[in-house]
């Protein structure tokens, strides 16, 4: 697609999409007796409107959690905090609350109208919105697990490299980090060169001009090599465990610190 074309095309798309949400928050019938976020915030976690989607990707999402970090040994009856670490509007932890676990969940991102969104919706959930370096509000060995689905995968190196340090000074020695990257499915959308890159050199990160304006500038695409994101991890962890997703779009890691 030619340069004037796509920009037009991106232009095209963002109206149509603000068209959606617009209609979205007005039109549909959420058909469940639980709160549902605006279409906007679901967009931003999911890039769908369908609220079914969002729920039930939620509840994959949650157990995909539990069982990955019940392998490392982490039971959330037996934790004292678990830290969503871009919780967004909660589209995972809202069903560990649910739930009814003892664990005390918190959630930080940087989208403050998702964690305000948190904050009236999901109780007795504890909720920051946090700048978008480090630090975080908490003091050191503070959390028993933490899990982070979807984050790792828009950050830029640098950003990522100081997210790292930060999550494990806030883990707890024996603690888990459980976080996703972006498996060989998801590097399909690339064109046949740059589909190469994170085999080649470990890490790229890949602007987009289709959402700007709906996403920050910052938050765009990346993509990791397996023996790249396993050898960040290990300046800060002492075991770390890689599962390639069969057919998914993301792989998940597990480490201890």
């Amino acid at each position: 697609m030619r340069p004037i074309a796509k920009t037009i095309y991106y232009k095209a798309f963002r109206l149509g999409l603000r068209m959606r949400l617009w209609v979205a928050d007005r039109l549909d019938k959420p058909g469940v007796d639980v709160p549902i976020p605006p279409a906007i915030l679901r967009f931003r976690v999911t890039e769908s409107i369908s609220i079914r989607e969002f729920l039930q990707i939620g509840a994959g999402c949650a157990s995909l959690i539990r069982e990955h970090l019940g392998q490392m040994g982490v039971d959330f009856a037996d934790a004292q905090r678990v830290l969503d670490f871009g919780c967004g509007c909660g589209r995972a932890i809202r069903w560990f609350l649910a739930s009814g676990e003892t664990a005390e969940f918190h959630g930080v991102d940087v989208d403050a109208q998702a964690i305000d969104w948190c904050k009236k919706y999901l109780r007795p959930g504890r909720f920051f919105t946090t700048p978008i370096s480090p630090p975080l509000p908490y003091p050191a060995e503070h959390f028993d697990a933490i899990y982070c689905l979807s984050v790792f995968t828009h950050l830029s190196e640098s950003m990522q490299d100081d997210w790292l340090a930060e999550l494990q000074r806030i883990l707890r020695p024996g603690g888990v980090l459980l976080l996703t990257v972006y498996g060989a499915a998801a590097t399909e959308v690339l064109n046949e060169e740059d589909r190469t890159l994170p085999r080649k050199v470990g890490f790229v990160h890949k602007r987009s001009g289709k959402l700007k304006g709906l996403v920050p500038d910052w938050y765009q695409t990346s993509f990791h090599s397996r023996q790249y994101i396993l050898a960040r991890l290990s300046k800060g962890f002492s075991e770390q465990e890689y599962h390639a997703v069969p057919d998914g779009m993301q792989d998940v890691i597990v480490a201890r610190k």
